[in-house]
């Protein structure tokens, strides 16, 4: 393979890896408008108030200490940022204190920091407690000492600033289900895209396609992690707001989905590895990618059904039809591969329609028996003895 050859392969693998990254960026911002713009108004309250009712004539620590307090990210529950705003105030205190008592100069500097870590993990051993004792600290030994009002008006400052931080986590509106059910509709939405994609190279017996599909899902993982980090938050919302506890149950049953979504991504990495040695081989058994087609079907249904808080037995009902195809035909028989991706199907199957409320038994019933026959060592389908004519 010539250098201009390995180079168009590489950016047939690296574009869709690229796509998907500057969609999760794109999808992060979205998410998080609401935290950016909290985080904005904290900091301009904080510094207002400092700035005139205390009249602090340079309340930086108001503003540091809520935007410090808030966080960027929706991912900071109520705890860690009440944890991160008092190591912030600590580091203040003990940054004033020390100024106060022996003025500021290079061996303050170090001395104070030392003296800061070590209380912090003394108090708490989180790295990011310690973290921001030890930055805090060191703001107020090398900021002029001549911008602040008085002695303690810097740590009067971050207090402020932590206190309108969790005042407004306390009192802000919020729906704890919104958060989550996004997050679901975009791990749903790549699970959709890897089905399909794995559908069409198995259709079209493309290994090229397979790999490219296979490099995706390899990066799918932020989709997961994700929707894990906005559960552990609606689940402290539905706790702490009493306009968030009606939403409890259904953030429950989000849980429950992304348990089963998780494993479903992980089943598919498999499959697609597979996918790629049988495409090399050719001659893919069609079964194949009608069921990768079908379960890439219920899973847009059950996207929509999280997405719109609607009941999921539509996306059920299609997970069940592709569950009922997934039976040894002989092409598939025939070949180590294909067997084995027909055995990767059916759990993948059972994970999504637990996801989609099913239990275990009722999944599992979905699924047509299987077992070896004795004398060649094939898979055959059990076959059921028909209700009716045991009436």
């Amino acid at each position: 393979m010539g250098p201009s050859a390995k180079l168009r392969q590489w950016g047939q693998e690296a574009g869709p890896v690229l796509r998907n990254r500057l969609r999760m960026g794109g999808l992060r911002i979205r998410n998080n408008f609401g935290q950016i713009l909290q985080l904005t108004v904290a900091a301009m309250a904080a510094y207002s108030f400092s700035y005139f009712v205390l009249g602090h004539t340079y309340p930086f620590f108001a503003a540091v200490a809520a935007v410090v307090g808030i966080g960027p990210m929706q991912d900071r529950r109520l705890r860690r940022a009440t944890e991160i705003g008092c190591g912030a105030v600590l580091g203040v205190l003990f940054g004033d204190l020390f100024v106060h008592l022996f003025g500021g100069g290079i061996w303050q500097l170090g001395t104070i920091l030392f003296l800061a870590v070590c209380t912090g993990m003394f108090l708490n051993s989180g790295a990011i407690f310690v973290t921001q004792i030890g930055i805090q600290s060191i703001f107020v030994v090398t900021v002029p000492a001549q911008l602040a009002t008085g002695t303690f008006s810097r740590t009067a400052d971050a207090a402020v600033g932590v206190a309108t931080a969790i005042l407004l986590a306390l009192i802000m509106p919020s729906d704890a289900r919104k958060r989550p059910r996004s997050q679901a509709a975009a791990l749903l939405d790549e699970i959709a895209r890897l089905l399909s994609e794995t559908e069409d190279a198995l259709r079209r017996e493309d290994p090229q396609a397979a790999r490219r599909a296979l490099s995706r899902a390899r990066d799918s993982q932020s989709y997961v992690d994700s929707w894990r980090a906005s559960l552990r938050i609606s689940e402290e919302t539905a706790r702490i707001n009493a306009n968030s506890r009606r939403y409890a149950a259904e953030v429950s049953r989000l849980a429950r989905a992304c348990e089963f979504a998780d494993r479903a991504l992980r089943l598919i990495r498999v499959i697609l590895r597979r996918a790629v040695t049988a495409t090399e081989h050719g001659h893919v058994d069609p079964l194949l990618a009608a069921a990768a087609g079908r379960l890439a079907e219920g899973t847009r249904l059950l996207r929509l059904a999280l997405l719109e808080g609607r009941d999921r037995a539509q996306a059920e009902e299609v997970f069940t039809d592709a569950a009922r195809t997934l039976r040894p035909a002989p092409g598939v028989r025939a070949d180590l591969e294909q067997t084995t991706m027909l055995l990767l199907f059916r759990p993948l199957a059972v994970d999504l329609l637990q996801a989609a409320g099913a239990s275990l038994e009722e999944a599992n019933s979905r699924l047509p028996a299987l077992e070896v026959e004795p004398e060649t060592g094939a898979l055959r389908v059990v076959e059921e003895p028909d209700r009716e004519d045991e009436g």
